[in-house]
């Protein structure tokens, strides 16, 4: 779990988070839940999803996120990352499908086999 700061900067016309923050928010509780579990990842997204179910304002104070594991493939994962307001109400599912690379510009790596443990606990 991961509670990010709503920001002024963070709101839209409307008062409410923009939708475009959403991703931010989410890339940041996945990089944080990546290196709780394997360290400093290098990766790219191929896909990315967002279905959003209630809106988060500055009232709501903070954005919590939490990512749970939803494919393992060979180079590749699948992850479910739901942000919601601290009083639970879900404001935002992501889906991510994200490739590992070998960091140095090169392409997709296989997931080792301490990575697969270690990202399934």
């Amino acid at each position: 779990m991961k509670a990010i700061d709503i920001r002024w900067r963070d709101l839209d016309a409307y008062a409410h988070v923009n939708q475009a923050v959403y991703l931010t928010y989410g890339e940041e509780v996945l990089d944080a839940w990546f290196i709780e579990r394997v360290g400093r990842w290098d990766y790219v997204a191929r896909r990315t999803t967002i279905e959003y179910r209630s809106e988060l304002t500055l009232e709501d104070g903070r954005a919590i996120g939490t990512v749970e594991l939803v494919r393992l493939g060979t180079t590749s994962l699948t992850t479910k990352t739901t942000l919601a307001a601290p009083d639970g109400r879900v404001a935002a599912e992501i889906e991510n499908v994200v490739v590992v690379i070998d960091g140095k510009g090169g392409g997709a790596r296989p997931i080792t086999a301490e990575e697969r443990a270690a990202l399934s606990a």
